[in-house]
């Protein structure tokens, strides 16, 4: 008996061609030639089996791992990490993402996963477009991590990350241009005060609500213009250490210089300007 094209329907776990209307079985045991996927946990989701692609090797988590337990096994692995990089660029781009996932590590900041993402794309990028040498590779891996901060409004401090990197700030600078005017890779902009209250506090230990005014000191600032042309960074510390003494929590200026590594002589600065600035209604 004949059955009707549309009302043919695939049955994917049994491997079965399915006439809904009669329920006869048209062609069975049929293999899946297509990508491997499985889940254990919610039947209608589709998660692929393995590990996601990632910018933060080299060769996009797309390797196998073997087991280095036995002597066999560890030449095994040898030989697999061998086969793995074979031209000069590969060895360039695997020095450089082994360097620049050091570094993010060590800064122990919020998010550092999605950085680690958006640095790897851009040295994919420059390595790609023959630009890092050698020699200055640590510069580039520190220019690109500053960068991708800025794209993801993350606080960095750029003289941990020029120190860990090994370079100077001449070299970096240099590789900022490169990537920013050259390339147009990442652009430079200024980061936006309020994501940086966030971070900030967290750094600091502060909780929710000091952060919910200092975001409110913020906005009135910037509303009437005196914040506009000062840093972000300084800007996010003052408004948290004028909250928290509105909150009566007295954390001193050296206190919260120290947690958010903005110095005390910005964050007195920044202070006064709120102060002089901002209209600040206290209800007793």
């Amino acid at each position: 008996m004949g059955c009707r094209n549309d009302m043919v329907i695939y049955d994917e776990f049994r491997g079965e061609y399915i006439c809904a209307e009669t329920g006869e079985v048209i062609e069975e045991r049929l293999v899946d030639t297509g990508r491997e996927w499985r889940s254990f946990e919610i039947p209608s989701s589709r998660e692929r089996a393995g590990t996601p692609n990632t910018f933060k090797v080299h060769d996009m988590g797309l390797h196998t791992e073997i087991d280095g337990t036995t002597w066999v096994g560890r030449r095994l692995s040898e030989l697999n990490n061998m086969s793995r990089i074979v031209t000069s660029d590969e060895r360039k781009l695997s020095r450089a993402l082994a360097l620049a996932n050091e570094v993010v590590s060590r800064l122990q900041t919020p998010g550092a996963a999605r950085l680690k993402e958006e640095v790897g794309l851009m040295l994919r990028k420059l390595v790609k477009s023959g630009v890092p040498g050698r020699r200055r590779l640590g510069a580039f891996v520190a220019a690109c991590i500053i960068c991708a901060a800025e794209n993801l409004d993350m606080p960095v401090n750029a003289r941990e990350i020029v120190n860990q990197c090994g370079t100077t700030f001449s070299d970096v600078w240099n590789a900022l241009m490169r990537i920013r005017r050259d390339l147009g890779i990442a652009r430079s902009r200024s980061y936006n005060p309020k994501t940086l209250v966030l971070a900030y506090a967290q750094k600091a230990g502060l909780p929710s609500h000091v952060t919910t005014l200092a975001m409110r000191i913020i906005e009135a600032g910037r509303a009437s213009g005196t914040l506009l042309s000062k840093g972000p960074q300084g800007v996010a510390v003052a408004a948290l250490y004028v909250a928290s003494l509105l909150m009566d929590l007295r954390k001193t200026q050296t206190a919260i210089s120290r947690d958010t590594e903005v110095s005390e002589v910005t964050i007195r600065n920044r202070y006064r300007d709120i102060i002089d600035g901002v209209m600040i209604e206290v209800t007793l």
